[in-house]
């Protein structure tokens, strides 16, 4: 996790947190291997948003979630929407 945000709520009551990770992996194409580096904003909310709030900055996360437009106006702005994540440090 590269940076997040304070922990915030919702007007429905529902706590949430954004900030960039920075993903780095090695991915096999066309029998070659690549290295993948990239930042991608994130959302958590409930109970992963509070315990991600927790964190300190630079912690290593395996995350697992989906990937949505940032807005209806923003359709090519990713997001990943963090259902998940394991401590990896």
């Amino acid at each position: 996790m590269a940076t997040n945000s304070a922990l915030r709520t919702t007007p429905a009551g529902i706590e949430m947190i954004e900030g960039q990770i920075i993903h780095l992996s090695s991915q096999e194409e066309l029998g070659s291997t690549r290295k993948v580096e990239f930042e991608i904003n994130f959302l958590a909310m409930g109970t992963i948003a509070q315990a991600i709030s927790r964190l300190p900055q630079n912690t290593q996360l395996k995350c697992k979630g989906f990937l949505a437009a940032k807005n209806q106006r923003a359709r090519n702005i990713l997001v990943l929407h963090i259902d998940a994540f394991e401590l990896l440090n």
